[in-house]
């Protein structure tokens, strides 16, 4: 089997294997663009958000401190209430970027079905 005719993002040659039909290996095939983002949007969604990892670990200061008597628990009842907006804000933030990928799939869905 022939190795890929493409180029990376280094310069260098793709060592890929090629497909029989073009001489490009799946990475740089652009018959397979659409498909490839589709592979990368899922791909980006899956990856665990930093932000929620934080604030959970700060809520679990706040309460150590509060258990320990180094915080009030009026101060603390404030603080988890920020806490918990930010949580909402975090996830309306995902859900307009879902939103966003989707009509982005449903147009280019649209444009390959007007296409054919």
């Amino acid at each position: 089997m022939s190795t890929c005719a493409g180029i990376t993002r280094a310069g260098g040659r793709c060592t890929l294997p090629a497909s029989a039909t073009n001489g490009l290996c799946w990475l740089h095939d652009p018959e397979r663009a659409s498909e490839r983002q589709r592979h990368a949007s899922r791909a980006a969604r899956s990856k665990g958000n930093g932000e929620v990892a934080a604030l959970k670990e700060e809520i679990k200061s706040v309460i150590a401190n509060v258990k320990a008597g180094e915080l009030d628990r009026n101060d603390a009842a404030v603080m988890i209430q920020g806490y918990r907006a930010l949580k909402d804000f975090i996830a309306l933030e995902r859900q307009v970027r879902e939103t966003d990928e989707l009509a982005a799939e449903v147009e280019e869905l649209k444009r390959e079905y007007s296409v054919s």
